[in-house]
């Protein structure tokens, strides 16, 4: 009966540790008034399933990356990067992966030159992994 009952606390102990997804889904529209269409392409999967689009915006001085239809796996710290290839050597971070799925935007200074840095990176900054990809 004591194996039982250690057994059945360590069951608890172990399931109490597990890290909530608390960025889950998340819808935040992007208003495309007086917005300029630039480009549109679909996420590839690396390391991790990512699928969806981005959509590239130009509008009041910044460009708006839009993601859509987003969903990947939950990752300890994934983070948004424009790149010059699908490594991260040389990129910019657009910050924290704002959710696993759902809609979203981020926004970047147009005086990043967007032909140099070519890729959206979905990338786990602890274990140094792309989870995926999309190029613009």
């Amino acid at each position: 009966m004591s194996r039982f009952v250690l057994l059945c606390f360590l069951c608890l102990s172990f399931t109490a540790c597990v890290k909530k997804n608390t960025k889950k889904n998340l819808v935040e529209n992007f208003d495309t008034t007086d917005a300029t269409f630039i480009s549109k392409s679909n996420f590839s999967s690396n390391a991790h399933p990512t699928s969806g689009c981005i959509n590239l915006y130009q509008k009041a001085g910044s460009y708006n990356l839009v993601f859509t239809g987003f969903k990947t796996d939950n990752g300890p710290d994934l983070r948004v990067y424009l790149s010059k290839s699908t490594g991260n050597s040389d990129f910019i971070e657009l910050g924290k992966l704002k959710a696993v799925n759902g809609e979203f935007n981020y926004s970047i200074d147009t005086t990043t030159n967007l032909k140099d840095y070519r890729y959206v990176l979905i990338w786990c900054e602890d274990f140094s992994v792309l989870f995926g990809n999309a190029q613009l």
